[in-house]
């Protein structure tokens, strides 16, 4: 972890690891009467018990900024008083805890977890509830299984839940309706702590791989030009107009050959609203579905360094790419008990996929990338959410890849996946080739299935995805995102 004392506080922020001897050594400064836990995503168990003791058998103060879970967690409960702070939004400020697993195989290890319970039981006190640590700590179908306990205390209010598996759909987890982060004994005090953070942990905004860099001159040429865009309405005249007021994070998009506009403001944070500005401009009520670029994002112009350099970046990626010398990488040949795909999933899409579907070619890393260099190479869709990296040439089709099992709810999305495919890939003889993250992801086969039922007549898979892709050592570039679909 990253420890950095000020005054009585030490922060502490990243994933847990090997940090006993150094929180050892920062508490032999006996003028420290708080941690604050910044950002971390737990690790080591034995490393997060020793620590939570520690911190206990020093009755110190501990506070929350942002997400501690796992190992986190129980460093946290170690505190005499615990709140939470505002240093980020209420959706990412919580404690998350689960029972232990094994740190390589990922395997959920209920026997284990004895001692966490003691410890959380010896914290909590009279607040102490046991069907919900029970809970917490055993009801595991895998190592992502979280009970995320979030700060109720500040707008807007949000319930506190578990999901047993890291791939439950939200509504299938339970809510603890009746309870909060006081209620549960997760803090001590509804209060919410003010905090200002060392440089070391505050976040750079940053969208699709890019720090926010180019402020915008709100009185220069550039913004005047964005304002003069043509218009069909007089709320896209006043958008444009009080943009510079609105209230961060927030974003502003235009149709790449259109008028309107789309727009978000007041997300969590730049990223959010970065996406939420081009699907507001990609679907318009009673207006046919386009393709959008974002121009700016907070502040910033981003327009040039998400479009025209990320294009760059996809050029010289392309000149540099050779075929390497294996067919496959990263065990993408293999498959697990799954011959074959028949339907689209829509739940567990992280899940290791069957070898074949029916009527779509699959295709390896080798022949990808040989295809790319050839002189008619196929269109490539990305549909891994939340990349920064594609494979060079790859056009984006954010969220492309989910599928519902509520017809209603599908029927809306597949429309709005078919219409934005269409403009992405309108020549449907064209070959397109379908990827996201690995072998483990389903977004890539639902898409191609989806494609193959529009009526493509060469769909593509490339199962192995970006992993197999990274672990031939070809090139990559920058994610060029136009379309989201969700």
């Amino acid at each position: 972890m990253t420890l950095v004392t000020q005054g009585d506080t030490l922060f502490a922020g990243g994933e847990v690891g090997d940090d006993y001897v150094q929180f050892s050594s920062a508490l032999e400064n006996k003028d420290i009467r708080r941690i604050v836990f910044v950002n971390s995503p737990g690790g080591d168990l034995w490393t997060g018990m020793r620590i939570g003791r520690m911190i206990a058998d020093n009755n110190l103060t501990t506070v929350v900024a942002g997400v501690c879970s796992s190992a986190c967690s129980i460093m946290f409960m170690g505190g005499r008083q615990r709140t939470f702070s505002d240093a980020f939004p209420v959706s990412m400020t919580y404690v998350g805890i689960h029972g232990p697993s094994d740190k390589y195989t990922k395997i959920v290890n209920p026997s284990q977890a004895a001692q966490m319970f003691a410890f959380y039981k010896r914290q909590m006190g009279e607040h102490f509830n046991a069907d919900f640590i029970n809970q917490s700590l055993f009801d595991m179908e895998d190592s992502g299984a979280l009970t995320k306990v979030f700060d109720a205390y500040r707008f807007p209010k949000l319930l506190s839940y578990h999901c047993k598996s890291e791939q439950s759909a939200r509504k299938d987890c339970n809510e603890f309706k009746n309870e909060d982060a006081y209620t549960l004994g997760v803090v001590t005090s509804v209060d919410v702590t003010p905090l200002e953070l060392p440089s070391n942990f505050k976040v750079v905004q940053r969208v699709q791989g890019t720090d926010l860099s180019i402020p915008v001159d709100y009185d220069g040429p550039e913004y005047q030009q964005l304002r003069s865009r043509p218009c069909k309405s007089d709320k896209c005249k006043q958008t444009l107009d009080e943009y510079p007021t609105f209230r961060q994070h927030k974003a502003l998009a235009f149709p790449v050959s259109a008028s309107g506009y789309g727009v978000s403001f007041g997300s969590d944070s730049a990223a959010k609203a970065h996406y939420s500005a081009l699907y507001s401009c990609n679907h318009v009520k009673d207006i046919p579905t386009r393709l959008c670029e974002v121009h700016l994002v907070d502040d910033f112009d981003v327009h040039g360094q998400l479009y025209g350099q990320a294009q760059k970046m996809h050029d010289d990626a392309l000149q540099k790419l050779q075929p390497p010398t294996d067919r496959f990488y990263a065990d993408e040949q293999y498959a697990g008990i799954f011959a074959d795909a028949k339907a689209l999933r829509a739940q567990k899409v992280h899940d290791i996929t069957p070898q074949k579907i029916d009527g779509i070619q699959t295709v390896g890393t080798q022949a990808l990338a040989t295809w790319l260099k050839s002189n008619d190479p196929p269109v490539i869709v990305d549909v891994w959410a939340g990349a920064d990296e594609a494979i060079p040439t790859a056009v984006t089709l954010l969220y492309g890849g989910i599928a519902y099992d509520d017809p209603v709810a599908d029927t809306a999305y597949k429309a709005r996946f078919q219409n934005l495919l269409k403009l992405l890939s309108p020549d449907l003889a064209k070959p397109v080739v379908f990827y996201c993250m690995s072998r483990d992801c389903w977004l890539s086969a639902n898409a191609a299935m989806r494609a193959r039922d529009m009526g493509y007549q060469h769909v593509n898979w490339y199962r192995g995805g970006m992993v197999s892709w990274k672990a031939a050592g070809l090139p990559i570039a920058r994610v060029i995102v136009r379309a989201v679909v969700q």
